[in-house]
């Protein structure tokens, strides 16, 4: 027996896949040999040659419809970035409620634009609960020790006065006391600067100081300087406090009186004539008055914008009310470096009860403003700036994380702000039924952040900017229908909307099924030609022809889109401000607008003006077309004195038949 199998025969002619170019033939294809089909090849190259054409159209057909959507797209993003833009700089135009717990007037803050003017405002500013005993303390004479510490750097009789415009009792107290200790230990010498006062003898320590002083809001360091040195030019509420010749006086206050005292140079000074030279001590004691007035304006600038500022459980600082910013820019105030034997100048003022309290978060100098929607909303912070402005809620601002510069941060906003929406009730799906989620708004998707921006347009903005009995009432008035009648007030907003529509339209014999028909320019001039018609009384006609109603637009601008939107756009810009939803530059390009949705958001602020807050009395058609005809208020007078004159004749004339009888 053996291990081994018997070997397969070998065929006699093998077939082996050798290095050749031709690949082997097996014995069977000498057999078979392909039959001749029956179509002729003329046919063949015929049926081909309309597959290829049809595939060309098909391809062709879907790159048009693929070019159709991303211009709709495109223009539906411009729309959504106007209507945004637009509600975070007129928030109160859109409908949004900007009071706190429902009244504009609270206890817990004073939103007060009058504020600038401290004439104006010592009956007005809130002041919190003073009882006497704080009235007493704050006029007895326990700081007699900082009258006479503070008679270099200011009067102390008027620097009260000016304190208790701004601040309360309360908070001016607390300011005497802190400096109080602060001013013991400058005079003690715990507490000075260098023996040469370096931020007066060294230019760039010198601009240094002036750089980190004019950190401040130039409206916030005005009232401390006022305060301070008093002058009522300061304050002015007619100057413009961001110009850059008002930034330049301030730097010019800074160095000429801030950083300087007239008084001490004359009594330091060798010869009055020679100007620079002073005896021992000069500096020593500029410097003790310089940080004086250093830590007093930074210490009464903190307690001012602490009291006056707005929580962030009611709103944005400075945003929602509140008043203004108190830096422009973050930056370390003082610096060891100007100190004599200081390491840490901070550890020292809280040893002595000297601290600040006002902290200018990153949400109060976020910059809402919107350029790029898609790259704009990833970090979720507009978006749920959005969510408080239309749900009048402000919690919303506790949970989210600013900045937001990873994208794990992005990723936490955009899931707070999806957690609102869910609870408000917005549809977090596009038209297809596929779920938005944070990632997609996070990784800058298209269709889905547009998707859900105007799921939470139709939800949460269209409530607040359309009235739903009046528009009924105005739908009924068209169709010339009892209010009852109309089942259009159980409908949804956009259907109310399309209800208002579809009646104007009937009216021109016009059927509007959706609001992809909005896209037609028909719609639009049937609108226009029902709100805006006008009498021809031209000053070049005859003043004996006929007089009849016609339309602003006449019957060649038909078939005109551009014309009909852009007039449609210049209407509602006369009535009241008005977000610019449709770019000119867009209608020009492709000859009208190319998405329904953006026309559903012009008609939409179009309606709120037109309808709820009834604006058309205050337009001028005549000066907006550049017509010649006399407006309507000219009518009005010529036509008042028309019946006036013919009244007057008819009375003369039945007196003198009173005569005459």
């Amino acid at each position: 027996i053996s291990n081994f199998k018997t070997p397969k025969r070998i065929p006699k002619n093998p077939q082996f896949f050798t290095a050749c170019n031709e690949t082997p033939r097996s014995s069977s294809s000498f057999r078979y040999r392909s039959r001749p089909s029956p179509v002729p090849s003329s046919s063949r190259s015929k049926a081909k040659a309309k597959l290829k054409a049809f595939q060309l159209e098909r391809s062709q057909s879907a790159c048009k419809e693929q070019l159709k959507k991303d211009r709709s797209l495109k223009s539906l993003a411009k729309s959504l970035t106007a209507w945004l833009n637009f509600l975070f700089q007129n928030p109160e135009l859109c409908g949004c409620d900007l009071s706190i717990n429902g009244c504009n007037e609270s206890n817990v803050v004073r939103v007060d634009s009058a504020w600038r003017s401290p004439k104006r405002m010592r009956e007005l500013w809130w002041r919190g609960e003073e009882s006497e005993n704080v009235v007493a303390d704050v006029s007895s004479l326990k700081y007699s020790s900082l009258r006479s510490s503070l008679k270099e750097v200011c009067s102390f009789d008027e620097l009260k006065q000016r304190m208790q415009v701004y601040l309360s009792l309360v908070s001016c107290k607390e300011v005497f006391n802190v400096m109080t200790q602060v001013a013991k230990n400058i005079d003690g010498g715990r507490l000075k600067m260098k023996a040469n006062c370096p931020i007066v003898t060294d230019v760039g320590v010198k601009e240094k100081a002036t750089k980190i002083l004019m950190s401040y809001n130039p409206i916030w360091l005005r009232i401390g300087l006022y305060i301070i040195f008093g002058g009522d030019s300061l304050i002015s509420p007619e100057r413009d406090f961001s110009s850059v010749k008002d930034i330049s006086f301030l730097k010019m206050i800074i160095e000429k009186q801030f950083f300087s005292h007239t008084g001490l140079a004359k009594s330091y000074a060798y010869n009055k004539k020679v100007e620079g030279l002073y005896r021992p001590g000069y500096y020593e004691n500029l410097g003790n008055i310089i940080l004086k007035r250093t830590l007093l304006l930074v210490l009464i600038l903190d307690r001012a914008k602490s009291q006056t500022s707005l929580p962030l459980n009611y709103g944005i600082d400075g945003v929602d009310g509140g008043s203004p910013l108190l830096f422009t820019v973050s930056s370390d105030f003082l610096s060891s470096d100007v100190m004599h034997g200081e390491g840490d100048l901070l550890a020292h003022l809280v040893i002595v009860g000297y601290k600040v309290s006002h902290q200018q978060s990153a949400l109060m100098e976020f910059d809402f403003q919107v350029s790029d929607l898609f790259l704009d909303l990833q970090d979720g912070v507009r978006l749920c700036r959005v969510i408080q402005l239309l749900r009048h809620d402000s919690s919303i601002l506790m949970k989210i994380v600013v900045p937001s510069d990873t994208h794990k941060k992005n990723l936490a906003n955009c899931g707070v702000a999806l957690q609102y929406l869910r609870e408000a009730g917005v549809m977090l799906c596009d038209e297809d039924g596929l779920k938005i989620t944070r990632d997609d708004v996070a990784d800058r998707d298209t269709e889905l952040t547009l998707s859900l921006l105007w799921n939470i347009f139709v939800r949460l903005q269209l409530p607040l900017l359309i009235d739903r009995t009046t528009i009924a009432s105005e739908i009924s008035k068209i169709r010339g229908f009892n209010m009852d009648k109309l089942n259009v007030i159980n409908s949804t907003n956009l259907g109310m909307l399309l209800n208002w529509i579809q009646a104007i339209c009937e009216n021109y014999g016009l059927k509007v099924d959706s609001f992809s028909s909005l896209v037609n320019r028909k719609a639009i001039w049937c609108l226009l030609d029902y709100y805006f018609r006008r009498e021809l009384s031209c000053s070049n006609k005859d003043s004996h022809e006929t007089r009849d109603e016609k339309s602003i637009i006449s019957t060649t601008d038909y078939t005109d889109a551009v014309h009909n939107f852009v007039l449609s756009q210049k209407l509602t810009a006369i009535l009241g401000k008005f977000p610019e939803v449709l770019q000119i530059s867009d209608l020009l390009e492709h000859n009208g607008a190319v998405s329904g949705k953006s026309v559903v958001v012009l008609l939409t602020f179009f309606l709120s003006q037109l309808i709820v807050k009834k604006n058309v009395d205050q337009l001028n058609f005549h000066k907006l077309l550049g017509c010649n005809c006399q407006t309507l208020e000219r009518r009005r007078h010529s036509l008042t004195r028309r019946q006036s004159a013919s009244s007057e004749a008819i009375v003369l004339k039945d007196r003198d038949l009173d005569i005459t009888e």
